[in-house]
């Protein structure tokens, strides 16, 4: 635990926003089923993370980002699987919240809840992705001959903006356009952000689909 506190330590825009989205849950829960809570929670946690990382990321330098990636080194994994957990687990609760909803009066709040979790969670990824393939490239290693895991054509000092590029274009199309991964632990990085991205173009797919037929029965 105390590591945990740790790591999250080094990263306040993290802690902070999932403070606050763990308060609000807990508070929701008084008044809404604790599921609803829970997503509420998670989307104005989402919400204020990415109010408060992404004017960061655009203004960053090559040096402030290389800094950064030494600090948050430890525990990166780590920080990065939880991520992916806790995404996937918003879907399959957007799922029971729809299902449980369905025929209910409430169930058109449920939807809107639904779609506004899955689209700030969809960012979230792609933002964290990210921000992990930036500091993995940007990171000083002994264990590294000197070779970067990624190679932008025509650019060989990449900002966030660059691999923001390369994040949505791995969740939007599942393929690498024009980035070349040069190395095998991010490929497999890579590959688990293609699997999750599928999941939710699908789910937000599906969820269109729920809505239109809904609007015209």
């Amino acid at each position: 635990m105390r590591h945990v506190v740790s790591h999250l330590g080094n990263r306040p825009s993290l802690l902070i926003a999932a403070a606050l989205a763990l308060v609000l849950a807990v508070l929701g829960s008084l008044w809404v089923r604790p599921v609803t809570a829970a997503l509420v929670g998670w989307d104005s946690g989402v919400a204020l993370y990415l109010l408060l990382s992404t004017p960061v990321m655009l203004r960053a330098s090559v040096e402030s980002i290389r800094l950064r990636a030494q600090r948050l080194d430890p525990g990166k994994v780590g920080v990065l699987a939880g991520a992916m957990l806790v995404a996937t687990a918003t879907l399959i609760a957007i799922w029971v919240e729809l299902v449980t909803a369905k025929g209910s009066p409430h169930a058109g709040a449920v939807a809107g809840v639904a779609t506004v979790t899955v689209l700030l969670s969809w960012g979230f990824l792609h933002v964290f992705f990210a921000q992990h393939y930036a500091h993995d490239y940007w990171l000083d290693s002994p264990h590294r001959a000197g070779a970067k895991p990624l190679e932008f054509p025509g650019n060989d000092q990449p900002d966030y903006l660059e691999f923001l590029y390369f994040s949505f274009t791995v969740g939007m199309t599942a393929q690498v356009s024009d980035v070349i991964t040069r190395s095998a632990p991010l490929r497999r990085v890579v590959l688990m952000h293609g699997i999750l991205s599928f999941l939710f173009n699908t789910t937000v797919l599906a969820l269109v689909v729920n809505l239109a037929v809904g609007l015209v029965n």
